[in-house]
């Protein structure tokens, strides 16, 4: 049984153009209208921080705040988490961010990306699968992230100990002992990630070859790493990189350097190949697969934010995504200028004018 997570209150504090603001879904999925720059977006925005430090806007800290007011930024969410309900405050403190559950302070996000799931689709990450290797790659961990609980730890982990053993070698520090140390993290963690994404995406492309009525993808990595790789074979290797990884000033193995590719299945291309109309539509079924899959393989659902979608849609896809989005059952919150777009779907939303 599927349980659904979801934001039965939402308030902001002096978070973007809001001095005060509070919504009250009743667990329901949400539509926001209103002309550009009311602020539709903002609130997306600040739902979007359940998942990622930084958002949907890679804002900082500083930008969020309202430029009207003094007191720092707070963003509070009455969140169901399938189970129970948790208070969870989000707020600018000390030009960073602090997060409370259940009023008790958090050392860092790890916390929350326990109990909160949440996706996108923003108009930003139109040609998020043409741009470089690195971004397509942020794509898939953020999506990873959304099916494994120990994701993003072992990937901070990672990164920690790749940025720790760069220094150490640009400084000229070839402390064996120090090095090993570190390589042997980035080893244990690296194994980690790529069995995790490798099974993220067989999950994921098994419900777009069934279960999907947009057009089809198919996903590829290919690695540097072979299914069969041990730790201790990836340690050995970083230690034999040593001297070159010095010379280039880089980490010349590992899963950073990993590339994931879409290609449309029907025409067997690659993405940066179809029309941008077709690009968007599978950026999209990706995003669908990706909140379908969570439900069918790990019977919980996310909360998912589409942000001005319908306008980029024709008639039918905006059709096939609301049937879609009903039958997923997820909590989802759109944002659009026109209530006229859900005139047949009134009964599923609960609409909100600004």
């Amino acid at each position: 049984m599927v349980t659904y997570c979801y934001i039965n209150k939402l308030k902001l504090h002096n978070f973007r153009n809001y001095l005060s603001f509070e919504l009250d879904s009743g667990g329901s999925s949400v539509v926001i209208a209103g002309n550009n720059g009311t602020g539709k977006t903002n609130i997306l925005e600040a739902i979007s921080l359940l998942a990622k430090s930084n958002g949907m806007k890679k804002a900082k800290t500083t930008e969020m705040q309202n430029k009207f007011a003094n007191e720092d930024w707070v963003v509070h969410y009455n969140f169901f988490n399938g189970v129970e309900f948790n208070s969870i405050g989000i707020a600018k403190g000390y030009n960073k961010k602090l997060v409370q559950i259940d009023n008790k302070m958090q050392l860092s996000y790890l916390s929350l990306y326990k109990i909160s799931n949440v996706i996108w689709f923003i108009p930003q990450m139109d040609h998020i699968l043409i741009k470089s290797p690195s971004e397509r790659l942020k794509f898939l961990d953020r999506i990873a992230s959304m099916f494994e609980n120990n994701y993003t730890s072992a990937y901070m982990k990672y990164r920690k100990a790749k940025y720790e053993r760069s220094k150490l070698l640009r400084d000229g520090i070839l402390d064996k002992l120090w090095l090993s140390s570190l390589e042997n993290i980035m080893a244990t963690m690296a194994i980690d990630i790529f069995h995790m994404r490798s099974s993220v995406l067989s999950l994921i492309q098994n419900v777009i070859n069934t279960a999907v009525s947009f057009p089809k993808a198919n996903l590829k990595i290919t690695s540097q790493l072979n299914s069969d790789d041990t730790v201790k074979y990836y340690q050995n290797l970083l230690a034999k990189n040593r001297e070159k990884d010095l010379l280039t000033g880089r980490v010349s193995f590992g899963v950073h350097n990993d590339n994931f590719q879409v290609f449309c299945q029907k025409r067997n291309i690659p993405i940066n190949l179809c029309s941008t109309g077709e690009q968007k539509l599978l950026l999209l079924s990706i995003i669908l697969s990706s909140v379908k899959a969570r439900c069918i393989y790990y019977n919980k659902a996310p909360i998912l934010l589409l942000d001005d979608i319908m306008s980029h849609l024709d008639e039918q896809h905006r059709k096939l995504l609301l049937e879609e989005i009903i039958h997923i059952k997820c909590q989802t919150w759109i944002t659009d200028v026109d209530q006229d777009n859900f005139c047949h779907y009134r009964d599923f939303f609960k609409f909100f004018d600004l």
